[in-house]
């Protein structure tokens, strides 16, 4: 399984600014991956957990994930082979979870889109309009950067509650992705979803992919391929295998400070 990107999946990604869906892991691989995700969320059943940043840094599994050759692939067919990760995030809406997403770009906070850079929503969980999957705006990602509001709400999984106004929503394509498959979408892609209205969860694991061109940049990043001059960035490593216990520990210890 390769994964790579044809040429007309590749113009239809610049012209829409997503494209989807695109298998990068088997249907066995996406349940195994789920169970171990579903280990880390049953020890924290205590907490309101809808948003899980950064597993790939102290899971072996999650880099795994992150680290994927047909993930990879597919991310060099629009990048090219120098990749970085600046960061992952589940959002993991339980059933009949009035959590949403609302309409915004990434850009808005990343500053993604002043370099190479695309996101990668990989479903580990059946991902359709019943359950809240992602919602696009195709063709958006030519606006450039849109002005966003910043409205508070403890049901949007969007922390700062950054919202773009006047979204037609008549334009809105529904991104329903199996288990293992996922889609890319560029950072100034007007994008969100509505709450999960089903008996089903839904799992997203989001993957977002850099290049050493990155500049300005504080946080940790970690290389998944090339061998381009990173002497003026932060590079993480790959989390060393531990116990399922040390790593859960460490991962809280770090989302607390």
């Amino acid at each position: 399984m390769t994964a790579a990107l044809s040429a007309e999946q590749i113009r239809k990604y610049q012209r829409d600014g997503v494209i989807f869906p695109i298998r990068v892991f088997s249907a066995a691989e996406a349940s195994v991956l789920r169970g171990a995700l579903d280990s880390v969320v049953e020890q924290c059943e205590g907490d309101p957990l809808r948003r899980l940043g950064n597993l790939h840094l102290f899971f072996d599994w999650a880099y795994r994930l992150v680290a994927h050759d047909a993930l990879l692939n597919a991310i060099e067919s629009v990048l090219g082979n120098d990749l970085l990760i600046d960061g992952t995030l589940v959002f993991y809406k339980r059933p009949r979870d009035s959590s949403y997403v609302s309409w915004h770009q990434d850009s808005v906070y990343s500053g993604w889109h002043l370099t190479p850079s695309t996101s990668a929503w990989i479903a580990l969980s059946p991902s359709n309009a019943a359950n809240g999957c992602m919602r696009v705006i195709p063709g958006s990602h030519r606006l450039g950067q849109l002005s966003h509001v910043n409205v508070h709400d403890n049901s949007n999984l969007v922390r700062r509650g950054e919202r773009v106004e006047g979204v037609d929503e008549a334009a809105a394509v529904d991104v329903v992705l199996q288990p293992g498959e996922m889609s890319l979408h560029q950072s100034t892609m007007v994008h969100g979803s509505n709450p999960n209205v089903s008996a089903e969860p839904r799992i997203g694991f989001i993957v977002r992919f850099v290049t050493s061109e990155v500049t300005n940049h504080d946080r940790p990043l970690l290389r998944v391929r090339g061998q381009a001059d990173c002497g003026h960035l932060r590079l993480a490593t790959p989390p060393p295998k531990m116990d399922h216990q040390v790593a859960l520990s460490a991962w809280r210890a770090a989302n607390q400070s």
